[in-house]
């Protein structure tokens, strides 16, 4: 019952931080653009830390160093590249408050489904954007948009050669983002309970690492739904809801723990941990060519992956 309520308890913290996106009312946007690469970097050092100092060395405790714990760690890996290979299940963490509005506009006018958008350059006179469509013979294509900004705004407002059409309605692409975020939740809630099932410092180090991850992803989902037509206060609301599936995955894996043993969900996420830091993550912080950008960088993924290696210390220690 104590292994319960503490998976409960997490649960809960972990759906709260979607109101993190809350945040973004009050930043303006250099801010935002300052802030949101160094988190996304310090989100992929905690997730490959908490991957290879906790979620790998639990598990060979727990199955032993067994064929069985690779597979199930290349499985985690495998299953969520062929998520974002074949259903195109990826966003970009870095969306821009004002050319994400693109999307809604591409999404009613034109077929094809805008899968990604995210912005190259958003400095003082000039903003490009690329949206990414999906044919119907499943290959990407990408439109750049570029314009300059006006005058009177100071550089900080993204306008476009197309025009903006008016959010009263939701886009669907909105929807989507919700759905995929609710599932995701769902498995990431499996994956830290079965942690938690195997010992306190595993499921502590888990779920910390998910949360990482998790604050600039719920920042750039705010900003979606909120430039795709919806009121703050209901993106905050149905951003939380879908957040809830969190705890609702680490119920179910609880529940299943005492008619199955759950221990193999440990690698697989190790996996999954993974391929989000490695493949989703840092691609999104590596292609910049100042030097100071790249060291701060560089240096919010070292701290991420030392928190982890310096609460593996903690526990375990040298």
């Amino acid at each position: 019952m104590e292994i319960l309520l503490t998976i409960i308890l997490y649960g809960l913290l972990m759906s709260v931080i979607a109101l993190i996106g809350g945040i973004t009312l009050i930043l303006r946007e250099e801010m935002w653009q300052q802030l949101i690469l160094p988190l996304v970097a310090f989100a992929a050092g905690s997730l490959i830390g908490g991957a290879i100092f906790h979620m790998i060395p639990g598990a060979v405790d727990k199955m032993d160093n067994t064929s069985a714990l690779y597979v199930w760690l290349i499985a985690g890996f495998i299953v969520f590249y062929a998520l974002e290979e074949f259903l195109h299940w990826h966003h970009s963490h870095t969306h821009s408050h004002h050319c994400n509005a693109l999307a809604t506009k591409w999404d009613h006018q034109h077929p094809k489904k805008p899968t990604s958008l995210c912005v190259d350059n958003c400095e003082q006179s000039k903003c490009t954007c690329s949206i990414g469509l999906e044919n119907t013979d499943k290959t990407i294509n990408f439109v750049d948009i570029e314009s300059l900004s006006q005058e009177n705004n100071k550089g900080r407002e993204c306008n476009t050669a197309l025009e903006v059409q008016d959010h009263s309605s939701k886009s669907p692409l909105s929807w989507l983002i919700l759905v995929a975020d609710a599932v995701h939740n769902f498995i990431g809630g499996m994956f830290v309970s079965a942690s938690f099932l195997d010992s306190m410092h595993l499921g502590i180090s888990a779920w910390l690492a998910a949360a990482a991850h998790e604050i600039p992803q719920e920042l750039g989902d705010f900003a979606i739904l909120v430039h795709g037509g919806w009121s703050k206060k209901k993106a905050l609301i149905f951003n939380f809801v879908s957040a809830l599936t969190f705890l609702l995955g680490g119920i179910v894996a609880y529940l299943a723990s005492k008619a199955v043993d759950v221990s193999f969900l440990v690698p697989f996420a190790a996996g999954n941990f993974l391929y989000i830091g490695a493949s989703d993550l840092i691609p999104e912080i590596k292609h910049h060519h100042d030097i100071q950008q790249n060291a701060l960088h560089f240096a919010s993924f070292f701290v991420g992956a030392g928190i982890m290696l310096g609460i593996r210390l903690a526990f375990e220690g040298w």
